[in-house]
């Protein structure tokens, strides 16, 4: 595969359990911040991390996020699952909010009643 010349893929999944008996990896966020790592200096980072990009320049923040980077609030949404970022969504949208800005909607429940979602897996790449 081409990755336009970048030389490495960094994930940051959570921790699975092994199938077959087998133990996976720690993600890296874990590994770096377990409690007596000892080849780590970041043990007191929180496990939370953040990616903030443009067309040109990107950033990884780990530890949580700067909200020097974002133009509005960090909105908070729990994980439906132990072992993968995967998030109820009832909608969604894209383009510019705000007076002139295109925004097209490509899911809404017609009638929702509350309880409506469809489980989707969040994922930087």
């Amino acid at each position: 595969p081409d990755f336009n010349g970048v030389d490495g893929i960094l994930g940051f999944g959570l921790p699975k359990p092994g199938g077959e008996g087998r133990e996976l990896p720690r993600p890296i966020l874990w590994a770096l911040t377990d409690k007596g790592a000892s080849d780590s200096n970041a043990q007191d980072l929180q496990r939370k991390f953040a990616f903030f990009s443009t067309d040109s320049t990107a950033e990884l923040q780990l530890g949580g996020y700067d909200p020097a980077t974002c133009t509005d609030e960090m909105q908070y949404t729990p994980s439906l699952s132990k072992t993968d970022f995967i998030v109820g969504v009832t909608s969604m949208t894209y383009g510019k909010p705000g007076p002139g800005g295109k925004k097209t909607e490509l899911l809404r429940f017609d009638s929702p009643s509350g309880g409506e979602y469809l489980p989707a897996i969040m994922d930087s790449g």
